[in-house]
């Protein structure tokens, strides 16, 4: 269970309570001037305490006409924009919610007393002409084109557009300004989303989650009038009509004041940039009629690992004969000293880098990631849904067991270097298999240490099949990170396998061979089913 529905279930009582109290203004004739006067009271308070705590500035409000209807497509950032338009908008403003609010608590009394509209998902005939018939009779009716907020529900903030910024708009508020003959107000909001990100709600990732101070902009646009169209207008018009009225919108928006700030347009890849040094690579030509192979393995070692941590892979990956490509990362194979300056980012590119490389050879990547590796292994599933069929985990860094890692940032104020810890049980197999940097660079574990926190706010965007595995007896890594990571991805397909005797290298300590045959056990599995 979320815990924003942990929540509603909390509060579910007091929703009751407050929905007898309504019954009865209802059945007593005083549910309309009440609703009346408690939404320009609300909408008085919300004004001076916005100004009062954001510093909120309204510019172009002149381009909302006082009469008549009208739609007024807005940008979503924030569970803070409906309040924030509804405060700076000239006139009263009806919201369409989605359906669902209906069964949330407290907030489906509040969409039903500011008289706003509801639209079920997939298909609404019976709510899109209500909004249709809201408009033609004078309403001005606010949407949100991108459907939701970039961050919440299962859509990450990397899907928006690279020349928007914006998530891909949807085709309904065209469809209704068509239907309802009425012009489009496109509004731009700036700031919401650094004040209230859906870090803080619905996620709740981000304490206390109340709103917190920060300029906020409102900015309405000039109306966009689409003329009335002399037949159906097709899928492709519609889409054009549609990226018109997100492009009005993003102009509109100041993206460097969100969450995770802007700069458009985006720069996405499309292909490597460079290739990272490969410690090993097999690859398959594409066949005679152009397809690609169907699978293919990408293995990304730890922090600090030599790559002889991960290459008992080699062996059997040769055998099913699938392309592979195991990447050095910026920082490794060479000095420890070599470490310094390097950060997440620059690991996180070498192994996309290797996956888009890979990518031109199969339809399909599984990403085995030890440690370190293991949260790019999920960083990567999160970003390239499309691409990655399967992860391994083992041993991600996501929490550490020694306590004293939180106070990193201090120590690597006045510490360059740092021993590398105790990663084997058998010290024997120590002695004979450990390559990895006898020191670490303090400044590189500080962004290991961001990073660990980055990833775990994105593991609900991890959809592809997991295997999780961790040793009870790691020393390095705290067994909880596995169980916070097989509650946290939407995997509908993933397990969790402990083992009860290595320590963090788990490729070469004494269960090797058993992490080995796991690990490839779950790689034929995911090959064969593709």
């Amino acid at each position: 269970m979320e815990r924003w529905e942990m929540m509603n279930k909390a509060i579910k009582p007091l929703d009751d309570v407050l929905g007898v109290g309504l019954d009865v203004l209802k059945k007593t004739g005083y549910y309309d001037p009440f609703r009346e006067g408690l939404y320009d009271m609300m909408r008085t308070l919300m004004r001076k305490n916005f100004e009062k705590q954001n510093d909120l500035e309204v510019i172009g409000a002149e381009n909302v006409p006082m009469t008549g209807g009208c739609l007024i497509a807005i940008n979503h950032q924030s569970w803070l924009d409906v309040q924030v338009v509804a405060a700076s908008a000239p006139r009263r403003i009806h919201f369409i919610a989605k359906a669902m609010f209906k069964d949330w608590p407290f907030l489906h009394h509040m969409i039903d007393l500011t008289d706003g509209l509801y639209i079920r998902r997939g298909g609404d005939d019976k709510g899109l002409e209500d909004v249709v018939n809201a408009l033609k009779e004078g309403k001005a009716v606010a949407i949100f084109p991108e459907g939701t907020i970039p961050g919440e529900e299962d859509v990450p903030r990397w899907d928006v557009e690279k020349d928007t910024g914006l998530l891909k708009g949807k085709t309904g508020v065209v469809r209704l300004a068509l239907a309802a003959g009425v012009p489009i107000i496109p509004c731009g909001v700036s700031g919401t989303g650094k004040a209230y990100p859906p870090e803080a709600y619905p996620r709740m990732q981000q304490w206390p989650p109340i709103p917190g101070p920060g300029p906020v902009t409102v900015r309405f646009g000039k109306p966009i009038v689409f003329p009335k169209p002399k037949r159906t207008p097709s899928r492709a018009e519609l889409a054009k009509k549609t990226k018109k009225v997100m492009l009005a919108i993003s102009a509109l928006v100041d993206h460097s004041r969100g969450f995770v700030p802007l700069k458009l347009p985006l720069n996405g890849k499309t292909e490597p940039t460079s290739l990272p040094r490969y410690a090993y690579s097999h690859s398959v030509k594409p066949g005679k009629d152009g397809k690609k192979a169907p699978y293919g393995v990408l293995v990304i070692h730890g922090f600090t690992s030599d790559i002889h941590c991960v290459d008992r892979l080699v062996a059997p990956l040769d055998k099913t004969g699938m392309p592979y490509r195991f990447p050095v990362l910026r920082g490794h194979g060479t000095t420890y000293q070599d470490m310094e300056g390097t950060t997440n980012r620059d690991w996180y590119e070498d192994a996309e880098n290797a996956l888009l490389d890979l990518y031109g050879e199969v339809e399909k990547i599984i990403v085995v990631g030890h440690s370190m590796g293991g949260l790019v292994a999920l960083e990567l599933a999160a970003r390239h849904r499309d691409k990655v069929g399967g992860v391994v985990s083992l041993a991600a860094a996501l929490k550490f067991a020694d306590p004293l890692a939180p106070l990193s940032p201090l120590l690597a104020r006045f510490v360059r270097f740092w021993p590398s810890p105790e990663a084997y049980t058998d010290k024997s197999l120590e002695a004979a298999e450990n390559r990895n940097y006898p020191k670490f660079s303090t400044k590189a574990f500080c962004s290991l240490l961001d990073y660990s926190h980055d990833v775990l706010h994105i593991l609900s965007f991890v959809k592809a099949p997991i295997l999780i595995l961790h040793s009870r007896k790691d020393k390095v890594i705290s067994p909880g990170s596995a169980k916070t990571i097989y509650e946290k991805v939407s995997s509908k397909d993933r397990s969790l396998m402990w083992f009860e005797k290595s320590g963090h290298e788990m490729f070469l300590d004494c269960e090797s061979e058993a992490v080995t045959g796991a690990t490839m056990n779950f790689i034929r599995r995911i090959a064969d089913a593709g």
